[in-house]
């Protein structure tokens, strides 16, 4: 079962959550495509627009013991991670257009199958540690607002000003 959270960040919240992880140490950025399937670190992040490219990363703990799978997808011309049976998790950047902020968020898969086993077994502690870390840093820092839903400082100020969470 993958878990995951809804979020509203600002480029500030956004900036700070990935400062965060920066100071835990192994994070590499990865890009949603590539053209070929070794993927290279994104060094920053574009600005944020409708096109996925600029939207969706996947965050990489590096230390973690288990393989990046990739494949390549004809419809996209690309290669693509496989979130299902890489450690990585996917981040979906928010977007604003004019006063409104679409919701991004984090998610990420916490078994995978073991082709060895035929079976489904748990990502590695250290993947689901990093995963629940960045899960309790966003608890205290942003505001809860349902089940799933985090708005960052950043965005709740946004929201305040005027601005639609959409």
């Amino acid at each position: 079962m993958p878990r995951q959270l809804v979020l509203y960040m600002s480029k500030e919240d956004e900036e700070a959550f990935l400062q965060y992880l920066r100071s835990e140490g192994g994070l590499v950025i990865l890009p949603a495509i590539s053209p070929s399937s070794n993927f290279a670190p994104v060094p920053a992040l574009p600005e944020p627009a409708e096109d996925e490219t600029t939207r969706k990363f996947w965050l990489h703990n590096n230390t973690v013991r288990l393989p990046l799978v990739t494949e390549y997808a004809p419809e996209k011309n690309s290669y693509v991670i496989d979130g299902f049976q890489s450690p990585v998790v996917e981040l979906i950047r928010s977007w604003t257009i004019s006063h409104m902020m679409l919701a991004g968020g984090i998610r990420a898969d916490m078994n995978y199958l073991d082709n060895g086993k035929q079976d489904l077994v748990p990502k590695p502690v250290e993947f689901r540690d990093w995963f629940d870390s960045m899960q309790n840093w966003i608890r205290r820092r942003f505001k809860h607002l349902t089940l799933l839903t985090y708005v960052g400082p950043g965005a709740q100020t946004f929201r305040e000003e005027g601005g639609l969470l959409h």
